[in-house]
C-alpha cells in the first residue's frame, strides 16, 4: 500500500513503517488513545489543526518518508 500524507490515519497505523515515521515526528502518537478518534482523517488534514503546529512544520519530510516507506 503506497502511503503518503493523503492516507488516512488508520492506514498509516497499520503499517510498522508508517507508524515509525509517526513516531519519529511526534514521539508517543503513535499509543495516544486520541489517534482512534482521528482514523479517518488524513495525515494532511490531521496536520492542518492547530495543535499539530510543530509536526506540520516537518510535512515535506514526512510525506518523504511515508512514501519510502511504500517501496
Amino acid at each position: 500500500m503506497a502511503l503518503s500524507l493523503d492516507s488516512k490515519i488508520r492506514d498509516i497505523m497499520r503499517s510498522p513503517e508508517g507508524k515509525a515515521v509517526m513516531e519519529k515526528y511526534a514521539p508517543g502518537s503513535t499509543k495516544d488513545p486520541r489517534m482512534k478518534l482521528v482514523g479517518g482523517l488524513t495525515y494532511r488534514k490531521l496536520l492542518s489543526y492547530p495543535e499539530s503546529a510543530e509536526v506540520a512544520a516537518h510535512a515535506d519530510e514526512i510525506d518523504a518518508d511515508l512514501k519510502a516507506c511504500s517501496r
